[in-house]
């Protein structure tokens, strides 16, 4: 057994013990009795089955949450749909959230883009067993933005996640609001995520087996808040939709098929300066974005549709050596990422045989209908925050390069894999400290390469700067043309070739916390390392 391994499972094993006793928890991890707070939810991971396609229901696993203290609107169930419950909290508020573990395998949950403790962060060494409980305590310091939450045990993220543990957590504060963007029912929350089902309707996890590993997973049919062929009637007004890239490693390009442009008014970390239009969004896994569809124009009885529109795999992958872009460097015909030789579809709803589309394959995600004529007052902001000194370039801080490269077999962070508590020297950071990443994506072994989506645990940050080398050339890439690196992010994609300059305040939390490439089978495979972060 391998040492991180071992570890895994010896903390789970005394960990579920504890959690079983809230006060011995928080004596563990230095709490106090003292903590009074706002709100406080139950949640809890668990088996169930949905009617996801005719036929028969789909085994899932599935979050579902209550209410035991503060407002009722902090959870929004999603009924029908392995999609957990939507949780919405307020910047201030002080929060406790008991999750029990009724998997039969150990698990922990992580707070994607939220500044938390240590303790409350979910890192895989507090990974709790089969029945025990793990209480979570913290207040929310993030500004209004779309954030969400998922399993985050080592090795088995990808797995968990696929099986249907995703969920949306929402922030509000005063400035969100003072803007008098959509709100209510008007707020429209929408989970990305494609799977794979077998022949009884069942997720089919790696069934390409270590090429699936490799290149990470995709699948055959896409799914928008967990439902097949999502439709939303919706009437002549304006909108908030809060896009989630939940899929395992599957890039969008984000566009309405009748060429309205996106309009993007928010990231990782929430509001932009002011909107952004332009004709698509590159969504790489794990990024957010807010956008405004404005319907009041339109006529009743008309049809919008957001889809992905094509674009080459090459573009998010490539592989010199041949080896790597024969399975994926075509939109039609032969195999691709999932390796499983089946036939393969160009498009997701269609009634080609299955088998797994590839990234850039052109996808329809949601068809909205305007069904009602309703009279519309919504004026788009000219500006909608500002970010201060945080925003400032720090001239002097210190530069760190960190490398993305495949070695024998393997991708790496920095010439290194995952191991659950180590922490090397650079990767020692002070409370509250600006540091500027350099993320390089140098490849590896015959050439071979892929755009990966590199998050950082506990903190936002802003790119500064994204550059190739001289001699690289490739031809006309579109996925590069709708990144958005504009605004407070906690994910960049960084495509091949590409180094990535990032400018990163760290948490006022000490402690043990991660970054990661965020394709589920990446991190899962050990392309993920801590940071330690030390009292000023």
């Amino acid at each position: 057994m391998k040492r991180r391994d071992m570890l895994f499972g010896l903390g789970a094993l005394g960990l579920s013990v504890a959690h079983r006793d809230p006060v011995a928890l928080f004596r563990r991890l230095g709490r106090s009795d003292a903590f009074e707070p706002d709100v406080e939810l139950a949640l809890e991971a668990a088996a169930g089955d949905v009617q996801i396609r005719s036929g028969a229901r789909t085994r899932v696993w599935k979050f579902s949450g209550r209410v035991l203290k503060g407002p009722t609107t902090s959870i929004q169930t999603h009924v029908d749909s392995f999609l957990g419950p939507t949780i919405r909290l307020r910047k201030g508020q002080k929060v406790r959230i008991r999750f029990r573990n009724a998997l039969p395998e150990p698990s922990i949950v992580h707070w994607h883009g939220l500044d938390v403790p240590e303790a409350a962060d979910g890192h895989p060494h507090l990974a709790i067993g089969p029945g025990a409980e793990y209480v979570y305590e913290f207040e929310v310091l993030n500004r209004a933005g779309t954030y969400w939450y998922h399993p985050h045990p080592h090795g088995r993220t990808g797995s968990q996640v696929y099986q249907g543990l995703v969920g949306m957590l929402i922030v509000s504060d005063e400035a969100d609001e003072a803007l008098a963007l959509p709100r209510g029912a008007d707020d429209m929350v929408c989970v990305l995520t494609d799977r794979t089902f077998d022949a009884q309707n069942q997720f089919a996890y790696l069934s390409g087996g270590m090429m699936d590993r490799m290149h990470g997973l995709l699948g055959d049919r896409m799914l928008v808040n967990g439902t097949e062929n999502a439709t939303w009637p919706l009437a002549t007004r304006a909108y908030r939709i809060r896009l989630l890239n939940a899929s395992s490693s599957r890039v969008y390009k984000l566009a309405w098929d009748d060429g309205t442009p996106m309009t993007l008014i928010g990231s990782d970390g929430g509001l932009l300066e002011r909107p952004i239009e332009q004709p698509f969004v590159t969504l790489a896994p794990s990024q957010r974005a807010d956008v405004i569809l404005d319907l009041s124009q339109r006529a009743t009885g008309t049809t919008v549709r957001l889809r992905s529109a094509p674009f080459t795999a090459s573009e998010v992958s490539i592989d010199e050596g041949g080896m790597m872009g024969g399975m994926t460097g075509g939109m039609t015909g032969g195999m691709m990422g999932g390796g499983s030789g089946r036939g393969m579809r160009g498009g997701m709803g269609n009634a080609a045989p299955d088998g797994p589309v590839p990234n850039g394959a052109p996808l329809t995600l949601v068809t909205v209908n305007i069904t009602r004529r309703e009279a519309s007052t919504f004026r788009m902001p000219t500006r909608l925050a500002s970010y201060g000194d945080a925003w400032a370039e720090v001239p002097n801080a210190p530069v760190r390069r960190v490398a993305l490269d495949f070695r024998a077999g393997q991708w790496l962070l920095g010439g290194k894999s995952y191991d659950m508590l180590d922490v090397a020297p650079d990767e020692i950071v002070r409370a509250g400290s600006t540091h500027i990443w350099e993320i390089a994506n140098v490849g590896g072994m015959m050439g071979r390469q892929m755009a990966h989506p590199l998050h950082i645990h506990g903190t936002q940050f802003r790119v500064l700067s994204r550059t190739r080398p001289a001699d690289a050339t490739s031809p006309e890439n579109s996925v590069r043309e709708g990144l958005i690196d504009s605004g407070w992010r906690d994910t960049v994609l960084v495509m091949p070739r590409d180094t990535v300059r990032i400018q990163i305040r760290f948490t006022s939390y000490t402690g043990l916390f991660l970054y990661h490439c965020h394709i589920l089978e990446h991190e899962d495979m050990g392309m993920m390392r801590n940071f330690r972060v030390v009292s000023a």
